[in-house]
């Protein structure tokens, strides 16, 4: 994979199983994870390869294969711990007794605000995205699409969205954005926040 691709192809991720059994899951799968996270995060996918992770846990790469598939997979797993990680803050920066708008809107600031904060890989990991037959595959655009579904079955979403589109363009906006201030030292973080939130706003409007 390389290192600046957010696009994985195939939908051998949403089906875990080998043609010889179910793949194991055990403590062995969880470290060879949690090191994927620490090494992704800290040095990138460019580092992120079978041979190193061998190297760092003293195993034979059958013991990796066993496991995933291939690194595509574990990098998957990578995305996913950091999306994870980044969806928990969000909903940490929600209060109570707030309405349904206000709640969307402070969650998606908090998501763009520790993407903004944190390293290029870091970053790298929260677009990290698959293609399947059933659309992108992301954690925080799952979780988007998850928050309109719910505005549907509350009344504030009108019945006639489609929660699946106005869920990619939430996520293209807040992820596209933070990604651009985060690189480009000469963009303000408070304009690019302003961005982001109008076009965020824009979105809201015709969910209403």
């Amino acid at each position: 994979m390389q290192p600046n691709s957010h696009v994985l192809e195939g939908a051998w991720f949403l089906d875990m199983a080998f043609s010889k059994g179910k793949r194991i899951e055990d403590e062995m799968s969880k470290r060879i994870i949690s090191l994927a996270v620490n090494i992704g995060c800290k040095e990138g996918a460019g580092s992120l390869t079978v041979t190193r992770l061998c190297k760092e846990l003293n195993c034979d790469r059958r013991v990796i294969y066993n496991r995933f598939r291939d690194i595509n997979e574990i990098n998957l797993m990578v995305g996913k711990r950091c999306n994870e990680e980044l969806i928990e803050n969000a909903r940490a920066a929600v209060k109570e007794n707030t309405s349904y708008y206000d709640d969307f809107m402070k969650k998606i600031a908090a998501a763009f605000t520790y993407i903004y904060e944190h390293n290029g890989y870091f970053q790298y990991y929260t677009t990290l995205y698959e293609m399947t037959e059933n659309g992108i595959q992301n954690g925080l655009l799952q979780a988007l699409e998850q928050l309109i579904e719910k505005g549907k079955a509350q009344g504030e979403v009108n019945a006639k969205t489609d929660s699946k589109r106005a869920a990619e363009c939430l996520w293209m906006i807040t992820t596209g954005i933070s990604n651009m201030l985060a690189k480009n030292t000469a963009y303000n973080y408070q304009n690019a926040f302003d961005t982001m939130s109008y076009g965020v706003r824009a979105v809201f409007e015709t969910m209403k």
